[in-house]
């Protein structure tokens, strides 16, 4: 599709925002009935793309239709996408939100080093904002290392993100060795 980048920038915060909620299936649902609607009605695409309906009519209409029973969440994304006139991505959002439903259930590893002991509500905290940033599933494993003085070190794969005391130093100590 031409407009792909147009359904990830409207596509992604929803889904973040199903995730954030716990509503990833109901939202997932909805569009999937979207996605019905297009397909069974032609004619509704056409409608909605027309330039010759004024966009308040628009949204009227999928108001009248369905706003009872979509989550309020799905109506302010159909109103938003509406009012800034890009109802030509709504055919396409079903299958993109899949796409990151579908990676959002992957598994990702994460090792997950500090000072001391991260409490439950911590470990939540990050395995929800690995899970939001990265679009996987979230495995923690946490590590105790007094020698990182502080902060919080992340091991993702091959890749690691270090922002604890001990690395800052180290990096602080080579720029003044360097410089």
């Amino acid at each position: 599709m031409k407009n792909d980048a147009l359904v990830r920038i409207y596509t992604r915060p929803l889904f973040d925002l199903a995730v954030e909620s716990d509503t990833i299936e109901a939202i997932g649902g909805e569009l999937d009935v979207l996605r019905q609607l297009f397909e069974q009605v032609p004619v509704m695409a056409e409608y909605l793309d027309s330039p010759n309906v004024k966009r308040k009519e628009k949204i009227d209409l999928l108001k009248k239709a369905y706003e009872k029973s979509w989550s309020a969440y799905f109506s302010s994304y159909l109103q938003l996408v509406l009012r800034k006139g890009r109802q030509g991505i709504l055919p396409h959002s079903q299958k993109a939100f899949t796409r990151y439903w579908d990676e959002y259930r992957s598994k990702l590893d994460v090792i997950v080093t500090s000072a001391v002991n991260l409490t439950d509500a911590q470990k939540e905290s990050i395995s929800k904002k690995l899970a939001i940033r990265t679009g996987k599933n979230v495995t923690l494993e946490c590590k105790t290392d007094p020698a990182v003085m502080g902060g919080i070190k992340f091991q993702i794969g091959h890749q690691l993100l270090d922002a604890t005391v001990s690395g800052k130093l180290a990096a602080l100590k080579e720029s003044l060795l360097l410089g």
